[in-house]
């Protein structure tokens, strides 16, 4: 039997609405921002090495600083290329290590180059930089992002014409604070040799602020020139933020919490309780959901008791690894 063209249509149309309400829908996934907290990194700018307080000693081999989120949360770390190493890489707490700027990175100019003024040196004036390319015979410092769990990660465009104006799964790194000899100046940035250098840290310019910042998309790996003024111990802070997925299985947390991919905190708080109470009683719930505020966390058409009582059961828990509240 064959059927004409319009009860072809029909019948095409009848299996879609079939499937639609037939099919469970899938949840809706909800990003968050999150932040590390402050890792301090150690440089010692021509120091007396061994140092008791950082008693590894970095200076050579081609070193990153590593940062991940994965399964158990932030990992931070320092990691050296080390022929001695049976796994030919060590990794070490950031507080163990001292990242050594030897004498092979010391410059002495009789005038800075045009573009180079945010490293805040004077004509004549000693500065050390630890270059982006090995062979110098000084520390080649990078960072590296290589080992993140990027199904744990959103895309989002941080903004920075830097470089970090798509979206992608970003890691920011961001200079909180810098502690060092007195009148000295710290800068980062790159140079391929032919256009301006991209500064994207410089005290001697700006001091510390909310530009100080590197991203570093996931499963990637950077270079940059680090910068010093004067010899001695430099202490520098760095926060790790990146966006993730909140857990699926966390349905209280309902509150909105700003626009664009943070669209939940990741934890059911104060927030999600208020937007219950705020529904309290609401009848007619369902369709979509941003139905009653999304409230009716279980589905029956009305927010009450049964819903408060999986606020309840999930109160405090937290969406993503590490998560502490």
């Amino acid at each position: 039997m064959y059927l004409n063209n319009s009860k072809t249509i029909k019948l095409q149309i009848l299996i879609l609405v079939f499937a639609a309400i037939s099919t469970p829908a899938l949840a809706e996934e909800h990003c968050t921002l999150i932040s590390s907290d402050i890792t301090t990194f150690y440089f010692g700018v021509e120091t007396p090495i061994p140092d008791i307080n950082h008693p590894i000693i970095i200076d050579f081999f081609h070193t990153d600083i590593e940062v991940a989120f994965t399964q158990t949360g932030w990992d931070i770390a320092v990691a050296s290329d080390e022929p001695d190493s049976p796994l030919g890489e060590i990794a070490v707490e950031p507080a163990e290590a001292l990242l050594y700027v030897n004498t092979n990175a010391r410059i002495t100019l009789s005038s800075i180059p045009n573009g180079f003024e945010f490293i805040g040196a004077k004509p004549g004036e000693t500065f050390w930089v630890l270059p982006q390319t090995e062979g110098t015979g000084a520390l080649p410092l990078g960072l590296c992002a290589d080992q993140a769990d990027i199904s744990r990660l959103c895309d989002w465009d941080p903004g920075d014409a830097r470089g970090a104006d798509i979206a992608d799964k970003w890691f920011e790194v961001k200079v909180v604070d810098v502690r060092g000899p007195a009148d000295a100046n710290f800068s980062m940035w790159q140079a391929d040799g032919i256009n301006p250098p991209v500064v994207f840290v410089s005290t001697a310019e700006r001091g510390i602020s909310n530009d100080d910042v590197f991203y570093i998309s996931a499963g990637s790996h950077s270079h940059l020139n680090w910068g010093f003024t004067k010899p001695g111990i430099y202490e520098i802070d760095l926060r790790t933020s990146t966006v993730c997925k909140c857990d699926a299985a966390l349905t209280a947390d309902i509150a909105p919490m700003g626009n664009g991919l943070y669209q939940r905190n990741c934890i059911v708080d104060f927030h999600d309780f208020a937007l219950l109470v705020s529904h309290w009683l609401d009848v007619g719930c369902g369709g979509t959901p941003d139905s009653c505020g999304g409230t009716d966390l279980d589905n029956n058409g009305e927010v009450g008791l049964s819903d408060l009582v999986i606020l309840a059961n999930q109160w405090l828990q937290c969406g993503y690894p590490g998560c502490e509240h």
